[in-house]
């Protein structure tokens, strides 16, 4: 994707599909990570389930629903679902609905339409992974939301409510908020299994931060990856 197609991340969901695009051989799965994200690689996942960092955390949320990737939004995906002759959509918007009514998200007589109208509910989306057994359903229904510019915490949340996933047990550790973004260096974690915020754009040139950069996680790495080091803790997810 271009600048002006991710638009700021945004949009950034819509990457997974385009890689499935390339119809690589033998995947497991496909990852999706923000350009700030530390994937600590040594930490174990289920390759067979949807995981995602956070999960369903903000569903009294309004933040981002009241823009035009919001609501607007979710309308005009509607829209498309009613002039829909696509037998791929309809398929995948038929496991949509399914999938809600599954895990307890559409109550008696409600339909998908309440929910995708509900104006509340994100996920904070800046690593996540779709098993190779749901990337059809993925990317039919991403395609749809990203041709009518549904914001990605509102995409992803959607999409999570429709499916089984996990989340690590060391969920909470995994974002730093506030003052701890500026302390990134002390509180690298090697025992979850992304960080983030860390800002590649600090090392670009020779400084004092670069120089945090790898004596923290440069170091962890290399001490884990080529020398064997154990001082790091696996937890599987929940």
């Amino acid at each position: 994707m271009n600048p002006a197609e991710i638009h700021e991340g945004y949009f950034a969901y819509h990457c997974v599909p385009l890689v499935k695009g390339m119809r690589l051989n033998n995947v497991r799965g496909y990852f999706l990570m923000a350009d700030d994200s530390v994937f600590n690689i040594w930490q174990r996942i289920d390759y067979s389930k949807v995981h995602h960092t956070r999960g369903i955390t903000h569903e009294n949320s309004s933040m981002w629903w009241d823009g035009e990737y919001g609501l607007k939004a979710a309308e005009n995906i509607l829209k498309t679902i009613e002039n829909n002759t696509d037998p791929k959509i309809s398929k995948a918007w038929k496991q949509f609905e399914k999938g809600l009514k599954k895990h307890g998200y559409l109550k008696n007589k409600e339909t998908v339409n309440n929910e995708m109208t509900s104006k509340k509910g994100r996920s904070i989306s800046d690593f996540y992974y779709i098993p190779t057994s749901k990337i059809d359903y993925y990317a039919t229904l991403m395609r749809l939301f990203y041709d009518n510019e549904f914001f990605i915490e509102l995409a992803i949340n959607r999409f999570l409510k429709s499916v089984n996933y996990e989340t690590p047990l060391a969920r909470n550790t995994s974002y730093l908020w506030g003052d701890d973004r500026l302390k990134w260096y002390e509180l690298y974690n090697p025992n979850v299994v992304v960080m983030h915020p860390i800002k590649a754009s600090q090392f670009k040139i020779p400084s004092e931060t670069r120089k945090r950069y790898c004596g923290s996680v440069l170091q962890t790495w290399s001490d884990i990856l080529f020398h064997g080091a154990r001082n790091f803790i696996t937890k599987m997810g929940d």
